[in-house]
């Protein structure tokens, strides 16, 4: 395969798109790191405003990544382009969203009515791997498992969402089978060929997953790239030095506690930082093969490792940093508080502070006019409203509830909700229904009280968090 078809493969298809604990790395001592990233985010903001139309998803991810801010940018754009041509099965399209999502400043948890993170979290399978569809189906033969990459943008994704993976242990233990012998990784589950681009890509993950520089699927990864390494300290793919494999290596690097440009990854012509910035032309941007011209897949790359070496840590834990989780409004990296309630089922979870509980109401949420029912005794505790302000009048069958200087009062059967005494207008309105208990639409309570509130349409949940 030539080597652009290669490049395409990984990033438009691997990368189409993409750790637990955060790893520290030690301030990098690159030199000219800093004023190449400025040069590389300039090219690109250029390039945007010259072209008329939205650069790719990835170069918006390197340029929030680098500190730029997207204010003014065809980010939003870039959004809504990839949402509409979003194709319901390819998982790797739904963390690459919501990688620009969050990049974008908005939120992954609802946009345009759906939950982007729970349908990936929905997709790991029994195994630990994350499905190559988001439906837990394969892209090979009669639905077979193809895609190391598609765990490991999914992985990514979610860390850099603020969000937790079903089962980290499993994820993080399919990843690590997947390595050959000779310390390798290939974003082709059957390929047991090396691959530098991979190699590093699985860092990345295993760095989310909680692996360190001393674990030893990690030291037998860092002995293949080191093995392979060019004299100038770059790296190659498909026989051709280029800056997208070394941004791979410098990025997985870092994502488990490596310094790339420390003396133990210094070759007699350099590092693989040095190498990187060998790429990069007068006017900012890096071509893929030297002397070939301007390259934006290149140059995004490029900007991406350039702002992992500045910053000392990737730009997933940046963005994780930057982002909220769940709603734009809290500000922290997980929710305070987060709520799913599932349709036709009596068991609901609660989950304060990343701590999950799960309890049982004596009535199972269901779904009329388009909304979410859920009685009200258990809908007011979900959200931390204490029974001491949960009020029932018989006589005008009135639900007040009151919360930290939060009063919302409903009426059965009327579509006004109000909030502190302000009326709010809804398209449904509470129900009272055998044996005599009242639901109250779950959306308009939520929001009421401050909290933002996105529908799952595959696992039939709505998903409250503040």
């Amino acid at each position: 395969m030539r080597i652009a078809e290669k490049v395409f493969v990984l990033f438009f298809m691997a990368m189409i798109v993409f750790l637990s604990s955060p790893v520290t790395v030690r301030a990098l001592p690159a030199a000219g790191a800093g004023p190449a990233m400025e040069r590389a985010a300039g090219y690109l903001l250029m390039q945007e405003r010259t072209q008329g139309r939205p650069l790719t998803p990835w170069s918006y991810v390197a340029l929030a990544g680098c500190g730029q801010d997207l204010t003014g940018t065809r980010v939003q754009e870039s959004c809504r382009k990839q949402f509409a041509e979003l194709q319901s099965s390819e998982l790797n399209g739904y963390s690459l969203l919501v990688l620009t999502l969050l990049a974008a400043g908005q939120s992954p948890y609802d946009y345009q009515g759906q939950n982007l993170v729970e349908r990936i979290r929905a997709a790991q399978l029994s195994d630990g791997k994350f499905a190559d569809n988001v439906d837990g189906s394969g892209m090979g033969e009669k639905g077979g498992q193809v895609l190391v990459n598609a765990h490991i943008w999914a992985v990514l994704a979610l860390y850099a969402a603020g969000a937790e993976i079903p089962d980290a242990q499993k994820a993080r233990q399919w990843l690590i089978d997947q390595q050959h012998e000779d310390g390798s990784f290939n974003w082709i589950l059957a390929d047991q060929k090396p691959d530098v681009d991979s190699t590093g890509m699985a860092l990345m993950a295993l760095g989310a997953l909680g692996e360190k520089n001393d674990s030893p699927v990690v030291q037998k990864a860092a002995a293949y790239l080191k093995r392979v390494q060019e004299e100038d300290g770059g790296f190659s793919s498909w026989g051709a030095p280029n800056p997208e494999s070394c941004h791979m290596v410098i990025s997985g690097l870092i994502a488990v506690g490596i310094d790339p440009a420390g003396a133990d990854w210094t070759k007699p012509g350099g590092n693989p930082v040095t190498a990187l910035q060998s790429y990069q032309l007068p006017d900012g941007s890096f071509e893929h093969i030297k002397g070939t011209g301007s390259n934006e897949m290149a140059t995004e790359q490029a900007l991406q490792a350039l702002a992992d070496v500045y910053y000392g840590k990737t730009v997933f834990e940046r963005l994780r940093e930057k982002n909220p989780a769940g709603s734009a409004a809290t500000g922290k990296v997980q929710p305070q508080r987060a709520i799913r309630f599932k349709l036709g089922e009596k068991n609901y979870e609660v989950s304060i502070e990343g701590e999950k509980q799960v309890r049982e109401a004596d009535a199972a949420p269901f779904l009329e006019n388009g909304r979410t029912f859920v009685p009200v005794r258990y809908l007011a505790l979900a959200l931390g409203v204490p029974e001491s302000g949960i009020e029932w009048s018989p006589s005008t069958q009135t639900v007040t509830l009151a919360n930290n200087g939060i009063t919302v009062t409903l009426t059965v059967g009327g579509n006004i909700l109000y909030v502190n005494g302000q009326p709010v207008t809804m398209d449904v309105t509470p129900l009272l229904l055998p044996p005599g208990r009242t639901y109250l639409p779950a959306r308009y309570v939520a929001q009421a009280f401050g909290y933002a509130v996105s529908w799952d349409e595959k696992e039939r949940t709505v998903i409250i968090c503040k």
